[in-house]
């Protein structure tokens, strides 16, 4: 954590996103939109293939672990939609939430301090993995592919409430059936490390037989996710308008 590695990771998403819009700058939309296509296939073949791997790791017994319900493993699936339908509520989804998500987990890299070394395909994985999914959201966003208004933001918050709950189902069911503390959505418990953990240490796990809940932490990750969303579609809002005032400056 917080070494050179370490903030070059935190900076590579940034500069591959760069790097691509400015070498395609000058394609077509729809050229773009393969390009996007092609990385996201990248991605989810390097998240299967990790996937796999750990299925081997396990005597190829079931674990939570091989289904790609987590948060940025998800990801990969809405991005690699979103480019090959030019889907704009997916794309909202993608910047919104998985961005951000996906950032975090850069930031606070501790995910990777369950490898002994990162030159292993998982460590590798993690670190590309996680670099696509933030880089390719801001290709999209650079090259006019993600619109905000207030449709779909409405339409976001319509999928993304069921979804944060069916995750903590999903999640207890796991506890229930198979004796796995899965961990999809972050519903259960914050990845260590990371600022959400104070949330957590606010509220109460209440247990019912085998379910489980921490309703306070629940109830202010999902205040802060959406606090996230729409500070984003405020930032999205006041670009707009200025790329507006600066097109009619020019125009006149």
């Amino acid at each position: 954590m917080w070494s050179f590695g370490h903030f070059f990771f935190i900076a590579s998403p940034i500069i591959l996103a760069f790097l691509l819009y400015f070498s395609t700058r000058r394609h077509s939309f729809e050229k773009k939109r393969r390009i996007g296509i092609i990385m996201m296939v990248f991605a989810v073949v390097l998240l299967l293939l990790r996937n796999f791997e750990i299925w081997i790791n396990k005597d190829f017994q079931f674990h939570f672990e091989i289904i790609p319900l987590q948060i940025c493993h998800f990801a990969n699936f809405v991005l690699l939609a979103a480019y090959m339908k030019n889907d704009k509520m997916l794309f909202a989804f993608a910047f919104t939430l998985n961005l951000p998500a996906a950032y975090a987990s850069i930031v606070f890299a501790n995910g990777l301090e369950n490898y002994e070394t990162l030159l292993t395909y998982r460590g590798v994985a993690y670190i590309l993995g996680h670099m696509l999914i933030v880089s390719m959201t801001l290709f999209a966003y650079a090259n006019g592919f993600v619109v905000l208004n207030k449709r779909i933001i409405i339409k976001l918050f319509k999928v993304l409430v069921p979804l944060y709950i069916i995750a903590h189902l999903i999640n207890n069911l796991f506890i229930l059936l198979f004796s796995q503390r899965a961990n999809y959505f972050y519903t259960i418990k914050p990845e260590p490390g990371t600022p959400l953990e104070t949330f957590y240490d606010m509220g109460r796990v209440f247990s019912v037989g085998t379910f489980e809940i921490n309703a306070l932490y629940m109830g202010l990750t999902g205040l802060l996710a959406s606090a996230i969303i729409l500070v984003l579609f405020m930032v999205d809002q006041g670009i707009r308008r200025k790329d507006i005032i600066i097109y009619q400056e020019n125009e006149g």
